[in-house]
């Protein structure tokens, strides 16, 4: 008995090891979303010299990786990858597979299915792991995001050394249908437990369309120069998230003039606004409150005299709409866990459906 046993071990050892004969490939070979253009280092979501005239904390953010995503074909039982990372960090209220993870996607019946994520290892720049084994040989689409508060520098997937791996011919998400979003740590992804749990990532998935994450963390003040930015993407739709972090006079000597260029400028795309996120220590904390409340009312009444004046395809999300009242939706109080991104990304998909005019 003792015998088989070990026979079965030892075969079963072998299979795995089989398994395990890798080759890679570079990521830039396959399929890439997420991005509103080509830039020069392959994994930041702003080309450097688009951001020159930004704030500096906008030029640096706009390197991370937050959105990006790789799409693929594979018949292979294994899937692994080999990432650099451009710092090695710790986020308080994030994980570090969110910050400086990989989250891997399969395309299962129509719909993207969670497989597994890529664990970074703490203080290491170099990355390399297994994130899959022992699966089928049927050949599937992969999805696999980037992560969310750090720079890639080189990616490349592994895949058994006998396997096909290549970019698929038909991509389950419509890179002609673009939505950018513009806003603060919220849409970069903070405190997501994964990249995919990100509400951008969150709204590609439901929508099968590209979503261009323009989330930047402790900014998004509605700078004209962002606005120069934006009305270069050609979108089907803004949605403009990016109260949080401008004071409630900001909001209301910036948020006319901000959306009215996205209107001159591209006249027949809709913009969405979103209201900011209700601070939850803003219940007891009343400076907090009190500042939270100024914030959405400033946005609002920038709303209302955007439609008095007769601007069309200006749409409005109030924080009531997606906060829910069981008080349980962020990390920190403000941050989003994955409860509170699955409730903004639901509501803005409502808004997006109408928006859009999809069933």
């Amino acid at each position: 008995m003792s015998y088989l046993l070990g026979l079965c071990l030892f075969l079963h050892s072998q299979l795995v090891n089989a398994q395990d004969s890798l080759k890679y490939i570079d990521a830039k070979t396959l399929v890439t979303i997420g991005k509103a253009k080509v830039t020069k280092q392959w994994s930041q979501r702003i080309d450097s010299n688009e951001t020159v005239t930004m704030p500096k904390v906008v030029q640096g953010l706009a390197k991370n990786s937050a959105g990006i995503a790789i799409i693929f074909e594979t018949n292979s039982p294994v899937i692994a990858a080999k990432w650099t990372l451009a710092e090695d960090k710790y986020i308080a209220n994030m994980t570090p597979i969110a910050h400086s993870g990989l989250d891997l996607y399969c395309l299962k019946d129509g719909k993207w299915q969670f497989v597994s994520p890529g664990r970074p290892e703490k203080g290491a720049l170099d990355q390399s792991q297994i994130i899959i084994r022992r699966m089928d040989t049927t050949m599937k689409q992969f999805l696999l995001y980037l992560p969310l508060y750090n720079s890639v520098t080189n990616l490349s997937i592994g895949v058994n050394i006998k396997s096909v791996i290549k970019a698929p011919q038909k991509v389950a998400v419509d890179k002609a249908k673009r939505i950018v979003i513009y806003g603060s740590s919220i849409v970069q992804g903070a405190s997501a437990s994964r990249p995919g749990m990100a509400y951008p990532a969150m709204l590609q998935r439901k929508l099968g369309m590209d979503i261009i994450n323009l989330g930047f963390s402790g900014n998004a003040k509605m700078e004209m120069e962002v606005a120069k930015y934006l009305v270069s993407i050609a979108a089907d739709c803004y949605v403009l998230d990016c109260i949080p972090n401008q004071t409630p006079k900001q909001v209301s000597e910036r948020a006319l003039p901000f959306i009215k260029y996205l209107r001159d400028k591209r006249p027949n795309t809709p913009i969405i606004l979103v209201e900011t996120v209700i601070r939850e220590h803003g219940y007891f904390d009343q400076q907090v409150g009190s500042n939270v409340r100024k914030q959405n009312e400033n946005i609002n009444k920038a709303y209302l005299q955007l439609l008095k004046e007769n601007y069309k395809q200006i749409y409005y999300i109030p924080a009531m709409a997606f906060m829910g009242n069981d008080h349980e939706g962020t990390a920190d109080g403000t941050h989003l866990t994955d409860l509170g991104f699955s409730r903004i990304a639901e509501a803005v998909f409502k808004e997006l459906q109408k928006v859009l005019g999809r069933k």
